[in-house]
């Protein structure tokens, strides 16, 4: 209970409701910088209040002649058009202010009189709907001037809605992926839990099942919780109720992720399924990842709550984002060794045939674990960055959807069952061998540790032909709620 609430209080400390935002900008030496990007209808509303606004060394009475700074409401079709129009900007040496669009809206700051308190409102109009980005803009004057000043901003659609016309549909769409886990999981339980037929081989249930059970429980919840969020933050903003729930559901979102990398990484290993131990790379490996995704979703949750307007907002975002891939690359390792054993055991120890069976779904989770990565850190990624802005719900439910399948996939291919060559059970004989093969193994591996170069990974070995496919899916490049 004493976690929970220092967990409860961490995230609070750091909670803004989403599209309401509060902003503290002090010092800030940037002349050009996007602070909320939002997807409006026709009759949105945006209300701007900016509060004690100060410009460096310039002093008070300055002639606004010699003052051009401000913000603009600028439209846009897609996220990737919004940076490259700004990149495209700052490369010329533009004044975004001197350049408003047909449906842009310009809130002048030039005049020190209106720096103590400026309140500005707009309406968009019929016809004018569209993906629009706050910009704040410094043209003049230009070099080492430090900007400070308070912003509280509110966007919302017809309604009221406070979420993104392309994010309207999330609520409802997270309500259905919840219903179709929950039954996920009903029918993993009762594999589970289900009696063996009269006169078939026993079936035995090892203690990743179970792991697997609690990953898929906290998915469902997180689901729950995600829905619940989006839908008082729709209908409220930033009202304690959907802070509340936005806690809730980082903390079940924070304990999904680092289930989810523990499952994949111990599955891939065989830890449980073919044997009882891990090795020393091996618990090294998860050690890491582990380490490194506790830091990285603590990390993620605190950027989240951030406005995108914040200095070094953009940095950590990319920075953090290439640690969860590098996560990601990292769980193939396990697979990667398991498969170079399996193949090596195909030829000494006299069962060829059953492992072999072993090794074809390891290589099949090894590619399905490759797509999976792919497909939701970059192509989901990529088309979020790429669509029409009342179609950005698309990119969340295409995560949803492949989660949804590769965990059906892993289930069914790792399932309890007498006739499944991969969780066969042994008999004695079989286990005094498996002991033996265990020993023998663990020499092995201390004489792996003293290898160096390619070879030690098994990636070069023949008949490990995935190693090049492993390679490519870490050359490509996340919403907290991707898996």
């Amino acid at each position: 209970m004493k976690l929970f609430c220092i967990f409860s209080a961490f995230f609070y400390i750091g909670s803004v409701a989403s599209l309401v935002h509060n902003l503290v900008i002090r010092n800030d030496p940037r002349n050009l910088f996007k602070i909320e990007t939002f997807g409006f209808i026709p009759g949105g509303k945006i209300n701007i209040t900016v509060e004690d606004f100060s410009l460096g060394a310039v002093k008070s009475g300055t002639n606004s002649s010699l003052l051009q700074t401000g913000f603009i409401l600028r439209k846009f079709s897609s996220e990737t058009a919004a940076e490259q129009d700004l990149e495209m900007i700052m490369e010329e040496m533009k004044c975004i202010l001197n350049h408003p669009g047909e449906d842009d809206y310009v809130i002048d700051l030039s005049n020190q009189k209106t720096w103590r308190k400026l309140s500005k409102g707009y309406i968009i109009k019929p016809g004018a709907a569209g993906l629009y980005s706050l910009v704040f803009a410094r043209c003049r004057p230009m070099g080492p001037h430090y900007v400070s000043f308070k912003l509280s901003a509110s966007f919302r659609n017809p309604g009221p809605n406070y979420l993104s016309a392309g994010d309207a549909p999330l609520p409802t769409m997270y309500l259905v992926f919840f219903l179709l886990f929950l039954a996920a999981l009903g029918v993993w339980v009762t594999v589970l839990v289900r009696p063996n037929p009269p006169g078939t081989d026993p079936v035995k249930v090892h203690s990743i099942h179970y792991m697997m059970a609690v990953l898929l429980l906290l998915k469902t919840l997180c689901l729950l919780f995600e829905s619940i969020r989006f839908h008082y933050i729709a209908s409220t903003g930033a009202s304690n109720l959907a802070e509340a729930w936005s806690i809730v559901f980082y903390i079940f979102t924070f304990l999904k992720g680092v289930m989810l990398f523990t499952v994949i990484l111990l599955i891939g290993s065989g830890w449980s399924l073919m044997k009882g131990y891990l090795n020393d790379r091996e618990k090294k490996i998860i050690m890491i990842v582990l380490t490194l995704q506790v830091i990285d979703n603590v990390a993620m949750i605190v950027l989240e709550e951030t406005a995108p307007g914040s200095q070094g907002w953009l940095t950590w975002r990319d920075l953090l984002h290439l640690v969860d891939v590098m996560c990601c690359c990292a769980i193939l390792f396990p697979i990667v060794w398991s498969i170079r054993h399996l193949r090596q055991a195909a030829g000494t120890d006299g069962k060829a045939q059953a492992n072999l069976s072993k090794l074809t779904l390891f290589r099949q989770f090894y590619v399905m674990v490759v797509v999976y990565v792919y497909f939701t850190r970059i192509v989901v990624f990529l088309l979020s960055a790429t669509i029409p802005f009342y179609l950005m719900w698309l990119g969340p439910m295409f995560t949803e959807l492949a989660t949804l399948l590769f965990f059906t996939i892993t289930g069914f291919k790792f399932r309890p069952a007498s006739n499944n060559p991969y969780l066969a059970v042994k008999g004695e004989e079989e286990e005094e061998e498996e002991q033996e093969m265990l020993g023998r193994e663990r020499e092995r591996e201390k004489e792996r540790e003293r290898e160096r170069g390619e070879g030690e990974f098994g990636l070069k070995e023949d008949g490990v032909e995935l190693s090049e496919a492993g390679g490519g899916s870490g050359s490509g490049r996340m919403h907290m709620n991707d898996v």
